[in-house]
Parts: C-alpha cells; sequence; structure tokens
C-alpha cells in the first residue's frame, strides 16, 4: 500500500491548482476462487491488480483520472492534472454545480477481524470440501453440478483536500453450490445459493456447512423433481431468508438510490418510484415492515470503516414501520437533496471506477415472532425458499419472481413439496400484505450487484428474517 507522502503531496498540489476538492484513491486487490464441476476439478483462478483514481471537484464540476502505473515519484501529479481538464471540458456543459454535503475530515484504520486467513488455507483442504459436497450433490437425477469457494481482499488508503487520510483492508469469503436435476416428462429442477459470502475469514466457510448445505440441496432438487404442480390461487406465503434478501435488494436497496432520484442512472438502472416528496408520508409497506442501510453491521459485504468519499460508516433507515423515509446517498446526492449529511454509500469497484451510489447492507429488521409462530398462524399456504428467475421494471415498482422451492403448508405444519410457483405484485402491495417477521435474521452477501456506466459489480450485503403475506395470487409454470 502506498504509506508514504505521494498521495498527500498530490492532493495538496491539486488543490494549489485552483480545485475545490481533491481526493486520492489507492487500491490493492486480490480474488481466489476454486471451483469443483461434476466431481472434477474445473479451476483455480487468480486475480490481482493495483492502481490509483483520483478526482477533482473544479468549477462545480468532477474530473476523474486513474492509472495501474504507479510506481514513479511524482505518477499522481499527471492523473490530478488530467482530472482537471476534464472538469473543464465538463463545466461547459455542466447544468447544475456539485455542491458536497459537509464531512469532517478523517483518521485512521479499519481491519477485518478474522482468525483464519482464506488465503493461507491449503488448496488440497478446500478441494477436498468442494469435493464432498459434489459427492453429496450427485444423485440420481443430477446431471449438472458445481460447488466454488471464493476470497477476496481489498487493500485501500483514501486520502482527501478536507484532510482525510483513511486505510482499510477488507477480507471475504465464501462458498457456492448449484445442481440442477432433469429427468423425463417433467422440467428440469435447480437448487443453487451463490449468495453465502460474508467479511470473515475460512472460519465462515466451516460455520456455513458446505456438506449440509450440499445434503439439502440434494434432497430438494429430488423432491422438487416428482413433486405435483401447485394450486394456483390466492394464498398465504411464508418467505424465507434468502428469497427475502433478494426482494429487499430489488424492491428497497435499488429505488432508494439517491442518484435515481437525480436521473443519474436512468439509461442503464432507471429511476425509482420513490420522490423526494414522498418522504415521510408513502406507505411502502404494513406496519410491520422496516428496513434500514447499515454499513456497520459485523460481517456485512456493505460493512467498511468509511466508504470512498471518506464518510464514517452509518445506519440510515429506508423504511419505518411501513413509511418510507430514507435515501442511500453520498455526499454528491445528499448536498444536491438538501440532506444534513451523507449516508456513506459512495463505493467503487476499483481503482479505475469514479465512486457512485451503491448499497451497503440494506436490510428487512426482525420482528418479535418466532418462526414457528409464524407458522402456525397459517391454515392453507406455502412456503417459499430461495428464488429462481426474476425481473423487474425500471422503477422497481413492478416485480416478478420464481421459486425455487416451494412446500404446502396445513394447519400450521409444512408438508409436501409443488412446483411451478410464481409470484407477481406492485413493490406496496406486496409488502403492505406483510402481517409477521420473524426474528432469525441472517445476513446474506451478494458479490456481483451491477450498476454504472461503465458498469461497476459490487459486493453488497441484505438481513433478512422469515416473513408472512397475506393473500397473494400465484402464478403455477411447469
Amino acid at each position: 500500500m502506498l504509506e508514504d507522502s505521494r498521495l498527500r503531496n498530490a492532493v495538496e498540489w491539486a488543490t494549489a491548482s485552483g480545485t475545490s476538492y481533491a481526493d486520492a484513491r489507492y487500491v490493492e486487490r486480490e480474488s481466489e476462487t476454486v471451483s469443483v464441476k461434476d466431481g472434477q476439478v474445473e479451476g483455480l483462478d487468480r486475480d490481482r491488480d493495483r492502481g490509483v483514481g483520483v478526482r477533482v471537484l473544479h468549477k462545480g464540476s468532477w474530473g476523474f483520472a486513474a492509472s495501474d502505473r504507479i510506481t514513479g515519484e511524482s505518477v499522481v501529479v499527471p492523473l490530478f492534472e488530467q482530472a482537471i481538464a476534464r472538469a473543464e471540458a465538463a463545466a461547459t456543459v455542466q447544468r447544475r454545480q456539485v455542491v458536497l454535503a459537509p464531512q469532517e475530515p478523517q483518521r485512521g484504520e479499519y481491519r477485518t477481524r478474522l482468525r483464519r486467513d482464506p488465503f493461507a488455507v491449503p488448496v488440497k483442504e478446500r478441494v477436498d470440501l468442494l469435493r464432498g459436497a459434489d459427492a453429496i450433490l450427485a444423485t440420481p437425477n443430477a446431471k449438472v453440478r458445481r460447488v466454488s469457494v471464493a476470497s477476496y481482499r481489498t487493500r485501500k488508503r483514501l486520502v482527501t483536500s478536507d484532510g482525510t487520510d483513511v486505510r482499510q483492508e477488507i477480507v471475504e469469503c465464501g462458498a457456492g453450490l448449484n445442481v440442477t436435476a432433469a429427468a423425463a416428462g417433467t422440467s428440469p429442477a435447480t437448487r443453487n445459493d451463490m449468495r453465502n459470502v460474508r467479511q470473515a475469514g475460512w472460519e465462515y466457510v466451516e460455520e456455513f456447512d458446505v456438506l449440509a448445505h450440499a445434503r439439502t440441496f440434494a434432497r430438494d432438487v429430488e423432491a422438487v423433481l416428482a413433486a405435483k404442480p401447485a394450486v394456483e390461487k390466492p394464498t398465504t406465503l411464508l418467505i424465507d431468508q434468502p428469497f427475502l434478501a433478494l426482494l429487499v435488494h430489488e424492491s428497497c436497496g435499488h429505488p432508494t438510490e439517491s442518484d435515481r432520484v437525480l436521473e443519474h442512472e436512468v439509461a442503464f438502472a432507471g429511476t425509482t418510484f420513490m420522490w423526494p416528496r414522498d418522504r415521510g408520508t408513502l406507505r411502502y409497506g404494513s406496519e410491520h415492515v422496516s428496513m434500514t442501510a447499515d454499513a456497520t453491521i459485523p460481517g456485512g459485504l456493505g460493512t467498511f470503516g468509511w466508504d470512498d468519499d471518506g464518510v464514517p460508516a452509518t445506519r440510515t433507515p429506508l423504511i419505518e414501520r411501513g413509511i418510507f423515509t430514507g435515501y442511500l446517498s453520498s455526499r454528491e446526492t445528499a448536498g444536491a437533496l438538501g440532506l444534513s449529511r451523507s449516508g456513506a454509500c459512495a463505493r467503487a469497484e476499483g481503482w479505475q471506477h469514479f465512486p457512485i451510489v451503491r448499497m451497503v447492507n440494506v436490510s428487512l429488521e426482525p420482528g418479535p415472532a418466532t418462526y414457528g409462530e409464524l407458522l402456525r398462524g397459517i391454515d392453507d399456504g406455502l412456503l417459499l425458499q430461495s428464488p429462481a428467475s426474476y425481473s423487474l421494471d425500471d422503477k422497481r415498482q413492478n416485480f416478478h419472481f420464481s421459486t425455487q422451492v416451494a412446500r404446502v403448508i396445513r394447519n400450521g405444519e409444512v408438508g409436501e413439496y409443488v412446483r411451478g410457483v410464481a409470484f407477481q405484485s406492485l413493490t406496496p402491495d406486496f409488502w403492505g400484505s406483510c402481517d409477521g417477521v420473524a426474528d432469525d435474521w441472517e445476513l446474506h452477501g451478494f458479490v456481483s450487484c451491477a450498476k454504472g456506466e461503465p458498469l461497476q459489480l459490487m459486493r453488497v450485503g441484505h438481513g433478512a428474517a422469515h416473513a408472512r403475506f397475506r393473500e397473494r395470487p400465484i402464478e403455477v409454470r411447469v
């Protein structure tokens, strides 16, 4: 990591050159993935890069430049020269000057707490684990099996003209399983979950228990393959944590991104249905529904010490007892919307990317009921586990989801598997039908949320608990 004075000296040079704000961000990234497909090692992939990205705010406009050529003594200053030239060009067409929300200078260091470095785990140990899981997934009708473990490490240093100088080292680790089973006369059944990643060391993979998940997946795909179609009718749905984690991501995380409100993301990602005039009044869901953006949760993929604006990690309520109250924001979007402070959501995929508003850990807050109490309150319904296909409109107001696993609930007990369950809804209508959230909150990690032009893939976190939804129309597709 660049621990010397080059970043600080270059930022001081940019400030002396007339910029109203400047920052320099050095990033080192490495990743390692081991995968086994159908009993054979499919790959051992290692990637590593490093570089510097610089930003200036000049004449009310942003300028950005980046490079991986960082060995020279004064290499960062030429990057600032490029950034200033680009800000000059942008200012000629800028409709609205950029105003940054205030932020006190920050100093310090953040490191992931880990008991065992995942990069130090012997490859043989990783391969043996994956082959053990693969053998379990080899059910009579399994056609394709894939199991993997992945590790990520990011080291960053951010220096700003506001006086901030912070360093971070973030380590993430997790596992993924996928099995597809098929038989004559019926549609294939798939069970997968690629969201088992945590900011932690190898101890998380051990806690996750890859072999136990493989046994569950093997049982599920064979049962779904043999199941009868569900009955198409309005019914009560009890939805599990992995499914709701994705629903929260798509139906709350994305529409509360404040750059959508400012129409920075219209072309690629769409806008929103949650506008500034609606804050404090829009009924997003029932009184049982509260959602937050929290970058301080231990182990989250959206957890850090400071965002890429140098704003300390914070917790922001988005939905409070069903009412829309807050946005995901950066210093720029907070300034544009007149917010008193940034929500610490400025994040860049790497050194070569400009920070944009991204989700942190956006979660459905747990409720007071137990899973058993929610279950016992259902006379006739369905338990839905893990999403399959899904689609959404560009405002995240209308969505369609199908499920990997559906099981009948009768008189408070989970029974047989059924096939083909899907549902469509408007976001406020769906969350408005929630009449209970359990206390069995779990944290999930998504490794590739796509946004921005040029495209950036960001790792984000989502927590959720089982929740119950009354009288939801379902579709059955087999």
